[in-house]
């Protein structure tokens, strides 16, 4: 028995010394083909424009094509399945957002798991939500709306883009620490939810900043607030919810982009160390800056423990506030 253990695990070692040298020399030639990153939303998106603006650069900097692969459906979980299936060789990519670790919190049967079957690569970027409301409402600050919403609790109502987005969840945990009764009514998609607010159908809508900028710009929405730690880079006379008088509160938009678990080292930090440098291009600051985004960076580990946290604080909102997935 020994012996047969014995001659096991020199085949393993034999194998294992076998393996490490391929892992390295696929790394060396990486890329030798186009890069595919799939974005798990329609075109369109805040994800999807932050994505292709990347993209462009890297393709410079990589020196081969990088191309994105919308592949919209289930909030998301359609694209991550895909490429948690895919080869682990770091040439199909996920470009993840917090839609992704709400998801975690809102479904008890997801077909793959995040943590387990991918790994961090790189922060690419965060942008806050907005809380805004229709003109005609009688309020011009972050107090005022809570004031109101206090006294008459039940009657006011918000727009999402839909049950488990990331504005429905800024717009949950709102409600949270600000201990208000405000009904929430989703939307499929962020364009139809502005659309009903700016049609007075709704008194008040968490937004990402693209979508809404141009509407607060003409008066045809007013913000209260943004949902971020820091101040929008687009709108940055707009206070926060933060220094609204609830210290600590976070709750941005944020991509990153994820790849198969088994992935190696060398391609996870040669994607890591290119994203990070094209990520320092005054440019790409810039026309992320026009979207109402600050680039991020950071290393794989950095990535991972934002993401554990991320679920963590979703998990908990999403049971706190009885949030049932559609």
């Amino acid at each position: 028995m020994k012996k047969l253990l014995s001659i096991v695990g020199a085949v393993c070692a034999l194998a294992c010394g076998m393996i490490a040298p391929l892992a390295d020399a696929l790394a060396q030639d990486y890329p030798a083909r186009p890069v595919r990153i799939v974005v798990p939303y329609a075109p369109g998106g805040s994800t999807d424009i932050l994505t292709r603006i990347l993209s462009a650069k890297l393709t410079t900097r990589l020196g081969q094509t990088v191309v994105v692969d919308n592949r919209a459906g289930g909030n998301g979980i359609i694209g991550t399945e895909l490429v948690a299936r895919s080869p682990a060789d770091g040439y199909t990519l996920l470009m993840v957002t917090n839609g992704q670790t709400i998801n975690v919190g809102l479904h008890s049967n997801l077909p793959i798991d995040l943590e387990r079957d991918l790994i961090p690569v790189v922060n690419v970027a965060a942008m806050p939500n907005l809380i805004l409301v229709h003109p005609s409402l009688p309020v011009k600050t972050l107090r005022n709306l809570i004031d109101l919403a206090k006294a008459r609790p039940g009657s006011l109502s918000y727009a999402h883009a839909g049950i488990g987005s990331a504005q429905h969840m800024a717009g949950e945990f709102f409600k949270l620490v600000a201990k208000v009764n405000i009904v929430s009514v989703p939307y499929k998609g962020g364009g139809p939810a502005v659309a009903d607010t700016i049609g007075g159908a709704v008194e008040m809508l968490v937004a990402g900043v693209p979508a809404v900028s141009q509407y607060v710009a003409a008066g045809r929405l007013r913000a209260l607030a943004a949902t971020s730690l820091k101040r929008s880079s687009i709108l940055p006379n707009l206070p926060t919810v933060a220094e609204s008088g609830y210290p600590g509160f976070d709750a941005i938009f944020w991509i990153a982009i994820i790849a198969p678990r088994g992935t190696p080292p060398a391609i996870v930090q040669r994607l890591n160390s290119d994203a990070n440098a094209v990520m320092r291009d005054p440019e790409i600051e810039k026309l992320f800056s026009q979207q109402g985004a600050a680039p991020a960076g950071g290393t794989p580990a950095e990535l991972g423990a934002y993401i554990r946290k991320d679920i963590e604080t979703w998990t908990r909102v999403i049971k706190e506030a009885n949030i049932k997935a559609e």
